[in-house]
């Protein structure tokens, strides 16, 4: 089996929607935000009293991996062909004469040998903070812009997050999904697995801390900038993040942490030259 990776990658996203904008649209629904449905209809809150205490300008991470794989294998194989007419005694296949039976249903019975290709892709999304899989596939669409520096990264002062897991977590968890054995083979001429893309994205996200004071509740009500859905019961992180934000952090793909992934065999891990001379730099 040969393994080929591509060079990791890292990217963000330039927020579509302003904070301003993002506000405006939060403060019309924020009593329902806030108190909740349930809230509302019980004690229905007068919308001055929920105020704003604080703000985050936020990028949030997810990965993205694509792979996929080509196998070419033989396979032997019987074919079963029934005969019409009681009346055929012999049948003529590629120059071969065969003697069909006469008795019960006629039929031809031929063995072969299937050379076969099997072609998978798969692309995987996973949430950089909990490292659940998730379709984030929304996001493609958006213009993005790679970032060449992480241990330097902070466009417009925005508080970047960094990921839950690592480049290696992620690659061996959809290697481990795609990589299945091939059934009935009986030589395996070429078995290549392809990882496209490893790439780690930042989404843009404001998150706004809203304080209903009478109730001794606060509330952090997320927006995201690129697709302008709200949601309610989000979190700061400005006070838990610590330590830079570096490559060699959270790229760690290695030719032997790939090889982990299928004991056993002969398995040759090829990385991208940019992927290898990054450990001499």
């Amino acid at each position: 089996m040969e393994i080929i990776l591509a060079e990791e990658r890292a990217y963000y996203f330039v927020p579509q929607i302003s904070l301003e904008v993002a506000q405006d649209r939060i403060e019309k629904k924020k009593t329902t935000l806030v108190a909740g449905m349930f809230g509302t209809l019980i004690s229905r809150p007068n919308p001055a009293e929920i105020q704003v205490v604080s703000m985050e300008n936020r990028l949030e991470p997810y990965w993205m991996v694509t792979v996929t794989t080509r196998t070419v294998y033989d396979r032997q194989a019987t074919y079963t062909i029934p005969i019409k007419g009681e009346e055929v005694r012999e049948v003529t296949v590629l120059g071969q004469k065969l003697i069909i039976p006469s008795k019960g249903n006629p039929t031809l019975t031929l063995n072969g040998v299937e050379h076969c290709v099997e072609e998978h892709s798969a692309t995987r999304f996973f949430d950089g903070l909990s490292g659940q899989k998730t379709d984030l596939s929304r996001y493609q669409s958006f213009a993005k812009t790679e970032v060449n520096d992480l241990a330097n990264f902070a466009p417009n002062e925005m508080l970047v997050v960094p990921p839950e897991m690592r480049a290696t977590a992620i690659v061996r968890q959809v290697l481990g999904e795609v990589i299945q054995p091939v059934s009935k083979a009986q030589v395996i001429h070429e078995e290549r697995v392809n990882v496209e893309a490893i790439d780690l994205n930042f989404r843009p996200v404001y998150a706004l801390e809203y304080e209903w004071a009478s109730k001794g509740k606060r509330v952090v009500i997320e927006f995201d900038a690129l697709l302008g859905d709200v949601r309610s019961g989000g979190k700061k992180w400005s006070d838990q993040i610590k330590g830079i934000l570096t490559r060699d952090l959270f790229f760690d793909v290695t030719a032997d942490a790939i090889g982990m992934v299928v004991p056993g065999g002969g398995i040759a891990v090829k990385l991208v030259k940019a992927v290898v001379d990054r450990g001499k730099k």
